[in-house]
């Protein structure tokens, strides 16, 4: 119980918030700005589909449309509303692939700037503050800020 008390207090802990990275330096921001323009994209061709869907809708309530030709302009809005639902699920799935392709190379060119920091400062862990559910912590154990400063020191070249 006592090496056990010992061992403990021996334990220097270090915490780092991801999320701040990718916010924080400019590597993060270039992925944040790739991943949103990839985001604004899809999103202006969903909303052109939606505007075809709407014309449609808007050509349907004419009474001058004969029996045929309103059926065809049902079928095409029909058709127009499932390669809306279609286009959404794959946006949303490449978005998703996109953006863990990228937290997964971000993550693989940083973590070792935070072991090289742990080792400098002598840390025996270092927590991700995101998902370690931490309730309390001092700040002076949160490496942050110099992973940030490392980081961009690294990509600045």
């Amino acid at each position: 119980f006592v090496l056990g008390i010992f061992a403990f207090s021996e334990l220097k802990i270090g915490l780092v918030n991801p999320q701040k990275i990718v916010e924080k330096t400019k590597k993060g921001l270039v992925i944040k700005n790739k991943l949103e323009k990839l985001q604004n994209e899809k999103m202006q061709k969903a909303q052109t589909l939606q505007d075809a869907i709407k014309k449609l809708e808007n050509d349907l309530r004419s009474p001058a449309l004969n029996n045929d030709a309103r059926q065809k302009k049902t079928i095409e809005m029909q058709e127009k509303q499932t390669a809306l639902k279609r286009f959404v699920e794959d946006a949303r799935k490449e978005f998703t692939l996109e953006y863990q392709k990228e937290m997964m190379a971000l993550e693989k060119e940083i973590m070792p700037l935070i072991e090289n920091l742990g080792k400098q400062k002598g840390l025996t862990l270092i927590l991700d503050m995101t998902t370690s559910g931490i309730a309390y912590y001092d700040t002076a154990v949160d490496i942050t800020d110099d992973v940030i400063k490392a980081v961009d020191a690294k990509f600045s070249k």
